[in-house]
């Protein structure tokens, strides 16, 4: 599963997040990966509205709001997207490309940087963390 999709961990204590922190382009996995151009990126806009894409290709797209520490997103995606190409046990997602459905994932955002930040995110029953990092 993509960090896309984005969630809550019991019990963590984050740190505070800056008003105004999230809008701009983040890239997933490494700082290297802003200027790479491939991997996910998601990008939140300073309206609320928030799109991913994943080797420049569209992913999701949706809204997103922040309680202090915690992301919510309400996206609609294809579950195609969340296929780990390292992985063969979720290849089934694969058939669904072409159809889009509703998701709600919700994440804890903590080590909160300047241009960075982890999170440990939720969506369904699965749950993942990340390293996120600004892009200019």
């Amino acid at each position: 599963m993509h960090i896309g999709a984005v969630a809550i961990a019991g019990g963590v204590l984050a740190d505070e997040v800056p008003e105004g922190y999230l809008p701009g382009s983040w890239a997933v996995g490494s700082a290297e990966a802003c200027a790479a151009g491939t991997g996910e990126r998601l990008t939140f806009g300073a309206d609320g509205a928030f799109s991913g894409t994943l080797h420049g290709s569209p992913t999701a797209a949706g809204f997103w709001q922040r309680d202090e520490d915690l992301l919510m997103l309400h996206m609609v995606a294809s579950p195609a997207f969340f296929d780990d190409p390292a992985t063969d046990a979720d290849d089934a997602l694969a058939a669904h490309a072409g159809q889009y459905s509703y998701y709600f994932a919700r994440g804890l955002m903590f080590d909160i940087e300047p241009d960075a930040f982890r999170v440990v995110a939720t969506m369904g029953d699965q749950m993942q963390g990340a390293n996120l990092f600004r892009c200019p």
